[in-house]
């Protein structure tokens, strides 16, 4: 059973949701620049994409604290995600200085003695961890919370919160640099395609974690494969003839299929449909993998600047797509 909560916090959700789109829309003009900016800052195309959803973010959060008129979005945009991505940078500079001075046996080894530099370390030592792994140790280590009171908050399975964090501490014990997420081994990405392919329930099931999340980049999160169910069912859904119209103003083509391809030194699959006579490139799925299951989904098809990106590097066409989900029919 669900436990019920009186915090009210959450009540402004419906009244978000409305400005929310209005936001989007509005900026949907100085995206591209903004998308193109951040990719070259980061230098590659997904830490670009996530940099600008971060600064979308930011900025929107902004509004309601700030009493001034926020002038000239695009400006304000460009500065905010620069400010993140320094933040960014020197928080990877910190982590590198405490890697190399771990490395030097002749360091100082009272150095750390300061409260304040014990948690800077701390700190980043986390963040050499995948989301899951970082939020099982901080659940255990840090707050001290039981396997089942952490999969309870973080919406996984008991096991799953162990498993993360027999990880986490592992790669706390590897070398200080490890910290990128290995790419999904071919093979699974390969089942992930052919289930998806042939909208097969039980095969997802059976290669997705219980408590997998799909994040629809620029758009909803969607916790435990339950719940995935609708999203992988969309990836199927055609309009009728009679709503070809809205299907076309949607960016929403038909004959959906899928493959695979190596991107980067990773393996992604690609969704293409047909809109007005042209295959395109429609979405892009991205997997996180642990224990030989799909944890995480990525899917990028509100992102239409990423899909131009890679459609161009790849050789093949990209369907316009919007830059959020339709408006839910009154």
């Amino acid at each position: 059973m669900r436990e019920r909560h009186d915090n009210p916090a959450f009540s402004v959700q419906a009244d978000v949701r409305g400005p929310w789109r209005h936001y989007l829309d509005a900026l949907a003009p100085v995206r591209p620049a903004l998308h193109r900016y951040c990719c070259k800052l980061t230098g590659n195309v997904w830490d670009g994409e996530d940099l600008l959803q971060d600064a979308l973010l930011r900025v929107f959060g902004l509004l309601g604290k700030i009493d001034a008129d926020l002038e000239n979005p695009k400006a304000y945009l460009i500065r905010t995600a620069t400010h993140l991505w320094i933040d960014e940078q020197r928080r990877v500079a910190r982590h590198r200085a405490w890697a190399a001075q771990q490395n030097d046996d002749t360091a100082d080894s009272g150095s750390l003695e300061n409260a304040a530099d014990l948690h800077q370390v701390a700190s980043e030592l986390l963040r050499r961890l995948p989301p899951r792994e970082r939020a099982a140790i901080v659940m255990r280590e840090v707050l001290d919370l039981s396997a089942k009171d952490s999969a309870a908050l973080l919406n996984m399975s008991e096991g799953a919160v162990k498993a993360a964090l027999h990880r986490g501490r592992a790669r706390l014990l590897a070398e200080p640099d490890a910290h990128d997420p290995d790419p999904p081994p071919a093979a699974l990405v390969e089942q992930f395609l052919d289930a998806l392919s042939r909208n097969d329930l039980p095969m997802l099931q059976a290669i997705c974690s219980g408590d997998l999340t799909v994040e629809l980049v620029g758009g909803a999160r969607i916790d435990s494969f339950e719940q995935s169910k609708t999203f992988f069912g969309h990836a199927h859904m055609v309009f009728p003839p009679q709503m070809a119209e809205l299907a076309r103003a949607m960016g929403f083509g038909t004959e959906p299929h899928w493959r695979s391809c190596d991107y980067r030194g990773e393996r992604i699959v690609l969704g293409f449909r047909t809109l007005d006579g042209v295959v395109g490139l429609n979405e892009i799925h991205r997997i996180d993998a642990a224990d030989g299951k799909i944890v995480r989904i990525r899917c990028y098809c509100f992102c239409p600047d990423t899909l131009a990106q890679v459609a161009g590097e790849i050789g093949v066409p990209a369907l316009r797509r919007p830059y959020r989900s339709p408006d839910p029919p009154r």
